[in-house]
């Protein structure tokens, strides 16, 4: 039986960059039409800045680009911990028996259906301007996934296993942690990805409410003033930031489950 290499070889590193060719070409495409219908048509830069206004934009200073991504950065990494340890526990809970599951469940449902953005004003109230309003509106948003894909993950172990492992009378505890826990570890990254993108999501949905710094607080700033260039200017390090995040997510399911990766091949 042949083993998987830890390190992908030449050969795969050189096919998953092929197999993004096209998504990058599409991509740059879209950007060169952006870039031509702007000039054809002479569209003002306060209705639609050219994607070469919009990068002129990130060179200048007075928008403290630095400081301000920065923000955005501490609030999404604060919201996709948060999120996913307060995920991973409540979703133990839901799992542990099935009176936590008919208690706790109903109860994440509906505090799921609130429009989040409504708490934002009470988050201010209660924690005033700041970085903490932001991460607790960024996990509202991103952690009701984590919980149902973990707790999904924990409860379709295999029955087969269940049984064997209750017949040697092992505790509530070990079942959880032999079988159960290894079994959620591909749902775990499936709610983990989604929470890369929620977090970042919920911390620019703070940012517009509950901040003076940060890429929201600048893009509700440059609104006011219709300064359009720095808005998209701001969008493109948004999107970077959650491809990022996204992306060290896809390389610790990599190393951690390499089985759950569908676009693994075995020899």
């Amino acid at each position: 039986m042949a083993t998987r290499p830890l390190l992908p070889d030449a050969r795969g590193l050189g096919a998953r960059i092929v197999y993004y060719v096209p998504s990058l070409l599409v991509m740059l495409a879209l950007v060169g039409l952006w870039q031509l219908v702007v000039v054809v048509f002479g569209i003002k830069e306060f209705i639609l800045p050219s994607p070469w206004a919009a990068l002129q934009a990130l060179g200048r200073s007075n928008y403290q680009w630095t400081s301000n991504l920065l923000a955005t950065l501490y609030a999404v990494l604060g919201a996709f911990a948060l999120s996913a340890v307060l995920g991973v526990a409540l979703a133990v809970v839901i799992v542990w028996n099935d009176l936590l599951l008919r208690t706790v469940m109903p109860v994440l449902v509906l505090f799921n259906t609130l429009p989040k953005i409504a708490l934002a004003p009470l988050f201010v109230v209660w924690l005033g301007y700041g970085i903490w309003p932001n991460i607790l509106i960024g996990t509202t948003i991103a952690f009701f996934p984590m919980v149902v894909n973990t707790a999904v993950g924990l409860a379709t172990a295999e029955p087969e296993m269940l049984d064997l492992v209750r017949t040697l009378k092992a505790s509530r505890w070990q079942v959880l942690r032999k079988i159960r826990f290894p079994n959620a570890v591909p749902y775990i990254f499936v709610g983990l990805k989604l929470n890369a993108t929620m977090s970042v999501i919920g911390a620019i949905v703070g940012e517009f409410v509950a901040s003076e710094r940060g890429l929201g607080s600048l893009i509700v700033t440059s609104g006011v003033t219709m300064e359009t260039a720095p808005i998209f200017a701001s969008l493109i390090l948004i999107s970077a930031l959650g491809l990022a995040l996204y992306g060290v997510v896809v390389l610790a399911e990599r190393l951690v489950a390499p089985w759950a990766n569908r676009d693994e091949r075995t020899d």
